[in-house]
C-alpha cells in the first residue's frame, strides 16, 4: 500500500494542474510536457514563469525537481515551487507538502508537510486529502485525531477526481469508522456535512475576526447542549468549540449562565447531584485555565466548599477554596462522586481587595449553585440528568470522567 501511495505521489507532482488562470502558451507548454517533449515545454513555460504565471512556475519547479529538459536542480525546484505557492497555487502547495514529507530537496518536516497538504486538500485535491487522512491517523503532523482522519479519507473517497485512490480511501475510512464511538462518529458527520455545504470557507469579515477570550463549558445532555457562563460568550460574533462554530441558544445575564448547542448526539455527558452540597465537602474544578500559557489539556484542581453564599450574601453562589484561573469560567464543579454541584464563575478580585484591606485573599473563588443551573436549563427546555452521590471516588477518577464532557470555548470578535 505504501509503495502504491508513493508512486501515486510521485506521479501527482507532474500530473496535478490547477483548473484556472492559463495564459497564452501555457496550454502548449502543458501539451508538450504531456508528450515528453521537455525542450518545447521549457521554451513555453520559462518565460511565463519568469513573468509571474503561477501555473507555469509550478510546472517549472516539477521539471527542475525531475531533471526534465533541464539539469536536475533542487534549489531551483524549490524556488519555483515556492513562487507558485506564494500566489496560492494549490497544486504547488501539494508538491511542496510532498517534498517536506519525503525529505526530497528540503529537510524532512512533517509539520510543514501537514500545513501544505491541508491547503491543497481544502481546495479539493484528492491525493492531498488522502495524505492528510494518513497524517491525522498516524500523528505525523503533530496531531493525532482519528475523527479528522476519517473526515479526510471520506472526502478523498467521495472526490470525483480521486479515481482508483477512492477505493483505498474508502477502505481506510471504513476501518477507522469501526473503531470510533458514537459521539466521534457524530462529530465526523458534522464536519463532513459542513464541508459538503461549503461552509468551510469564510468571508473577508470572518478572516478579520480574532479569538478574544476563552472559557470552559460542559455537555449537559445527550442532545449536545453545553452549559457555560454568560460572560464567556456575551458579545462574541462567533463562539467556537473546535472544530465547530456553535450557536448560543439561551442566556441569562443575571445568573451568568448560557446554553450552547453542538448539534450532535453524545453518550457521555454531565450528571447533576441530587440534593444539596454542604460546607466542608471536597469539590473538583475541571476546566481550561490560561490557554496559551499552560498546556492545552483539561486541568483539575481540588478544594472544599468554604461557604454557601457569595459576596453580599448572594445565595445563588457558593464559595470555594479550589484554585480557579482565567479560563476556568463556565466549567463544572464536581463532588467526589463526579456529580455536578455547580458552575464555576470566577475568583475574587484579589488586587482590588488588597488595595481596600491591605491583605491579599487566598483561593476565594465562586460557583453558581447546581440547582439554579438545572432551573435555567429546564426554563430553556433542556432536561438535566441527576443522580444521588453515593460512592466517593479518587479525584483522578473524577477527572478522567470529566474529560469526556468538558470543552474549551473560544469567543471570536
Amino acid at each position: 500500500m505504501k509503495l502504491l501511495v508513493t508512486s501515486l505521489l510521485i506521479a501527482a507532482c507532474a500530473a496535478l494542474t490547477p483548473l484556472a488562470g492559463a495564459r497564452a502558451g501555457l496550454s502548449e507548454g502543458r501539451a508538450a510536457y504531456a508528450q515528453g517533449d521537455f525542450t518545447a515545454a521549457l521554451a513555453e513555460i520559462m518565460p511565463l514563469a519568469e513573468a509571474g504565471e503561477p501555473n507555469a512556475q509550478r510546472l517549472l519547479g516539477v521539471m527542475y525537481r525531475q531533471g526534465q529538459g533541464v539539469t536536475k536542480d533542487g534549489e531551483r525546484a524549490l524556488y519555483w515551487t515556492q513562487q507558485a505557492v506564494a500566489q496560492g497555487n494549490v497544486a504547488a502547495q501539494f508538491n511542496l507538502a510532498n517534498m517536506y514529507e519525503a525529505g526530497d530537496i528540503v529537510a524532512k518536516n512533517f509539520a510543514l508537510a501537514a500545513k501544505y497538504y491541508y491547503a491543497a486538500a481544502s481546495a479539493g485535491i484528492p491525493l492531498a486529502q488522502y495524505r492528510l487522512g494518513a497524517f491525522y491517523l498516524e500523528g505525523l503532523g503533530g496531531t493525532t485525531d482519528a475523527v479528522l482522519a476519517l473526515v479526510w479519507y471520506s472526502r478523498a473517497a467521495a472526490n470525483e477526481r480521486s479515481g482508483a485512490l477512492a477505493a483505498h480511501a474508502a477502505k481506510a475510512r471504513d476501518k477507522i469508522a469501526g473503531k470510533l464511538s458514537d459521539s466521534e462518529k457524530a462529530r465526523g458527520a458534522t464536519l463532513l456535512n459542513k464541508a459538503a455545504q461549503g461552509s468551510g470557507g469564510k468571508s473577508e469579515a470572518a478572516h478579520q475576526q480574532r479569538k478574544q477570550s476563552t472559557g470552559t463549558g460542559f455537555i449537559v445532555s445527550a442532545d449536545g447542549y453545553v452549559l457555560t457562563n454568560n460572560h464567556v460568550v456575551a458579545g462574541c460574533s462567533e463562539v467556537h468549540i473546535k472544530p465547530l462554530v456553535v450557536p448560543v441558544i439561551a442566556q441569562d445575564a443575571g445568573l451568568d449562565l448560557a446554553l450552547l448547542e453542538v448539534g450532535a448526539k453524545f453518550k457521555r455527558f454531565a450528571t447533576f447531584r441530587d440534593g444539596d452540597i454542604r460546607k466542608g465537602e471536597t469539590v473538583v474544578v475541571a476546566g481550561f485555565p490560561l490557554p496559551g500559557v499552560l498546556a492545552s489539556d483539561l486541568k483539575i484542581t481540588t478544594g472544599t466548599v468554604s461557604g454557601l453564599a457569595g459576596p453580599g450574601n448572594n445565595k445563588t453562589l457558593m464559595q470555594l477554596s479550589a484554585p480557579v484561573q482565567k479560563g476556568n469560567s463556565g466549567g463544572p464543579l464536581l463532588d467526589l462522586s463526579g456529580r455536578v454541584v455547580g458552575v464555576v464563575m470566577g475568583k475574587l478580585d484579589a488586587l482590588k481587595l488588597a488595595r481596600a484591606t491591605g491583605d491579599i485573599p487566598q483561593n476565594v473563588n465562586f460557583a453558581i449553585k447546581g440547582a439554579l443551573a438545572r432551573d435555567f436549563m429546564a426554563a430553556n427546555s433542556v432536561d438535566a440528568v441527576s443522580a444521588p452521590s453515593e460512592t466517593d471516588l479518587p479525584a483522578a477518577d473524577v477527572a478522567e470522567r470529566a474529560q469526556f464532557y468538558t470543552a474549551l470555548i473560544e469567543c471570536w470578535k
